[in-house]
């Protein structure tokens, strides 16, 4: 019988726990795929996921090199921060407080 298998047969040498290796076996079998394809998948997200997150690293530096880019001041940030958090407070005073109308009710 030959196998279905397109992919390259290669040999992944990781140690697992035996309890772990049974649990992804099984998740294995429910996926149809083998535990080498379900590791290799695994691998190739975590390469993906390097490079993205690389990509945006270097853009970050870029924008920060950028000259057009507005400067901030610590003082800047600081006002930025007064700003929100006294947006925030008025917020939070604008909404009664749910712990107290539970009181009102039950004493009623």
């Amino acid at each position: 019988m030959q196998s279905l298998n397109l992919e390259p047969t290669q040999r992944l040498n990781v140690d697992l726990p035996q309890s772990q290796y049974f649990a992804l076996k099984s998740y294995a079998l429910h996926a149809n795929k083998t535990v080498s394809q379900l590791v290799r998948e695994s691998l190739q997200q975590v390469v993906d996921y390097d490079a993205w997150f690389r990509a945006r690293v270097e853009a970050a530096r870029a924008e920060a090199a950028d000259p057009e880019q507005p400067k901030y001041t610590p003082e800047d940030w600081q006002a930025i921060r007064k700003t929100k958090l006294s947006k925030a407070k008025k917020l939070a005073a604008a909404v009664p407080a749910k712990s107290t109308s539970r009181k009102s009710k039950q004493s009623a």
